[in-house]
């Protein structure tokens, strides 16, 4: 059966939450409407790349229309309840809209983005094949490795899934983590997700001050690693595909690529640009325009990206050498096989 791709993001609003925009300043009503903006880049990008209209899914659509009136909103009753004080704390009623999605038809194919996302190209080629159906997510575990440490994530993740499985056995998580700007599935796909995400929240709740994050991800990243190793579900990566990449114009913990290896994406994921992208400065006149938009922005901070790249590439070339005499000293010594040639 062909599926009918529909996008969407959530966009709840809870004045008590201490923790709302992850890079954005202001206070909470300029947030909420550079937000609110930024549902509105996305919306534009998706028509000029000729994709369905963005469906904003809120708790107060009132209040976004009043804002951007050209936004579809979707109105929904939230169960899910997490302390304000929590991080990301409207980030978990994401838990919510899987289980709406569960409710749509089953030739709906819906694809959940973050609002600080845009679409920057024509539709990726494997978005064609999207259509039998099959559920992608974004694999980000190599950043995570990289800036928090495998055994911490793995740690962390195990913590939770012992207590939802109720196994005292020696449960090793592979540390899988899911980025929770874009995930896609049909409704069969996100009844099973919903329901183990069900699961953990209140493990995770009770939990959550021992955790390294504090989120969605933590929750659906558990939630899925335990369904693939069920074999109830298969995942698609949307990185590995060329569907989406998540982008920092800043100092990150990981190695990341150089922006000429995002601009091939369909999406980019800039978290730490809210404050731009809810700005109205884009140019949506043209694919081209756009990201010439785009860029004259990033490229404030091309200085400090460069700086950074060549220091990245320094590393890497002194490891490099190290590991070459390393192995050269073990060939010399009759410990080791020929040098590794780099």
């Amino acid at each position: 059966m062909k599926q009918q791709i529909n996008y969407y993001t959530l966009l709840y609003i809870n004045e008590n939450e201490t923790s709302l925009g992850n890079g954005l300043s202001g206070k909470y009503s300029e947030k909420i409407e550079k937000y609110v903006n930024c549902c509105s880049s996305l919306n534009s990008s998706l028509i000029l790349h000729n994709q369905p209209k963005l469906k904003v899914i809120t708790n107060n659509a009132e209040l976004i229309n009043k804002i951007d009136s050209n936004l579809d909103c979707i109105q929904m009753k939230f169960k899910t309840k997490v302390d304000s004080s929590i991080p990301f704390a409207s980030a978990h009623c994401k838990l919510d809209v899987f289980s709406y999605f569960s409710t749509l038809p089953e030739n709906c194919y819906s694809i959940l983005l973050d609002s600080d996302v845009l679409c920057i190209n024509d539709t990726a080629p494997i978005m064609k094949n999207i259509a039998s159906g099959i559920p992608i997510a974004y694999d980000i575990t190599d950043q995570q490795f990289q800036g928090i440490g495998t055994e911490r994530v793995c740690k962390d993740k195990e913590l939770l899934i012992k207590k939802v499985l109720r196994e005292k056995t020696d449960f090793m998580s592979s540390g899988f983590w899911a980025g929770g700007e874009f995930i896609g599935g049909t409704a069969d796909f996100y009844k099973t997700l919903y329901n183990m995400c069900k699961k953990i929240l209140p493990v995770y709740l009770e939990n959550c001050k021992k955790l390294f994050h504090n989120g969605d991800e933590m929750i659906v990243s558990c939630a899925l690693e335990i369904l693939i190793r069920q074999k109830k579900v298969f995942v698609f990566d949307a990185g590995t595909l060329g569907i989406i990449g998540r982008y920092y114009d800043s100092s990150t913990n990981h190695v990341q690529h150089i922006w000429k290896y995002f601009k091939k994406n369909m999406f980019v994921h800039l978290p730490m640009d809210k404050d731009f992208l809810g700005t109205k400065k884009l140019d949506f006149s043209s694919s081209e325009k756009l990201m010439s938009s785009l860029e004259s922005e990033l490229y404030k901070n091309r200085t400090f990206i460069r700086a950074t790249v060549r220091a990245d590439c320094l590393l890497q070339k002194l490891t490099a050498a190290f590991y070459k005499t390393r192995a050269l000293i073990k060939q010399l010594s009759g410990h080791g096989s020929e040098p590794v040639v780099y």
